[in-house]
């Protein structure tokens, strides 16, 4: 589902759905240090390449209860856990604020998370929660500008808040279905945003608060990270469909841009279901999880990457658009076709029920009917 480099240690950190586990993977070594499960199901990860913590959020196997977990990034210990808001849970975190976010789509709320450790080493949290939106889901944060970012699956918007006050400071519109987790790049502002049915990735500018670039890539894509090294941009090419009820994922490659022109480079073939995507700048290392074959890419980064081409994705994502268009205009006309034949059935058989109405006589042989009279000219 997610993953996590310390810059720092180098060390990478993988969240595994299924079997539920964060993974601590030493890439110099080729080793892996720890595995530890969070919940039944684990759905992100993040670290903190000061403190070298590592951040993860969980599912209980019915869905109802989320988890949030602060482990060591060289052991794999827990230093500290709570429940959270049941939910599809998105996670960042902001190292300056020892804070942690934590996003619940089903529920409409954000669980806020400010740590605070003892002279003795212990962890504790103050808890609180903000509600943004009906859906929220991806979520990012600018520590330097005390800005959080949060990703809005069904009214598809980026709301922007100040970290401070919690006051919303801008509601701005992107491509459909934002999803986990939206990067941001402190240096130069910018906010990265992955829209999965709109299939590209739109890229905000973090001080006017707008979009300043819309780059379409491989269909129904799922992670993005930068390379400050390179200035090169990857978006994971899952091929999964968030809103639908399907398993099915059809991606095989990560779609490369560059980060000045916001051009679409090529695309590199990475194996099936890339849904995760990091960078570590100091190694020219790119980490690319795949989710069907439980595994992590690692690409060096360098102009010499086999890239191919790339297809139209324009053309695509407008086809697939007009696709999704048309499936809704066919369920839509046979919901009111199936509307009309129900109206019609219960209105043919109202009428057949309908008992007629008998003249009834009163006595002394006056009728029913009321007599007509012509008034008086």
């Amino acid at each position: 589902e997610g993953i996590a480099v310390d810059t720092s240690t180098h060390l990478v950190y993988i969240a595994y759905e299924f079997p539920s586990l964060v993974v601590g993977f030493d890439p110099v070594r080729g080793n892996v240090r720890w595995k530890v499960p969070i919940g039944d199901s684990t759905t992100d990860v993040q670290v903190d390449s000061t403190n070298h913590h590592v951040y993860a959020t969980g599912t209980s196997r019915n869905g109802r209860t989320g988890y949030f977990a602060v482990l060591d990034g060289a052991s794999g210990k827990t230093l500290f856990s709570t429940d959270t808001t049941p939910g599809d849970d998105g996670l960042a975190f902001d190292t300056k604020r020892q804070r942690a976010y934590v996003s619940s789509s089903n529920s409409g709320i954000i669980d806020i998370f400010s740590l605070r450790t003892s002279p003795a080493g212990n962890i504790s949290a103050l808890s609180s929660t903000l509600k943004v939106g009906s859906h929220p889901q991806a979520l990012g944060v600018n520590s330097r500008l005390g800005r959080l970012y949060i990703g809005d699956i069904a009214s598809n918007t980026v709301t922007v808040i100040d970290e401070n006050s919690n006051h919303t400071l801008a509601t701005i519109p992107v491509a459909a279905v934002p999803v986990q987790p939206i990067r941001v790049d402190e240096a130069s502002g910018h906010v990265y945003v992955v829209c999965s049915t709109g299939q590209e990735l739109d890229v905000i500018d973090g001080h006017a608060n707008k979009v300043i670039a819309r780059v379409p890539v491989s269909p129904l894509p799922e992670g993005v990270a930068f390379n400050t090294a390179t200035g090169r941009i990857y978006v994971a090419g899952e091929g999964h469909n968030d809103t639908a009820f399907n398993d099915v994922n059809s991606g095989t490659s990560i779609t490369v841009i560059d980060g000045q022109s916001f051009a679409v480079l090529g695309t590199l073939q990475v194996g099936r279901a890339p849904d995760g995507v990091e960078a570590d700048p100091a190694l020219r290392r790119i980490y690319v999880s795949t989710e069907d074959s439980d595994a992590v890419v690692e690409i060096s980064d360098s102009p010499d990457l086999p890239l191919k081409n790339a297809p139209n994705f324009h053309q695509a994502a407008a086809i697939h658009q007009a696709i999704l268009l048309l499936r809704e205009a066919i369920t839509i006309t046979v919901i009111l076709m199936l509307l009309t034949i129900i109206g019609a059935t219960l209105g043919a058989r109202s009428r057949r029920w309908r008992v007629p109405e008998i003249p009834q006589s009163l006595p002394g042989g006056a009728s029913s009917h009321s007599a007509k009279h012509t008034p008086p000219v």
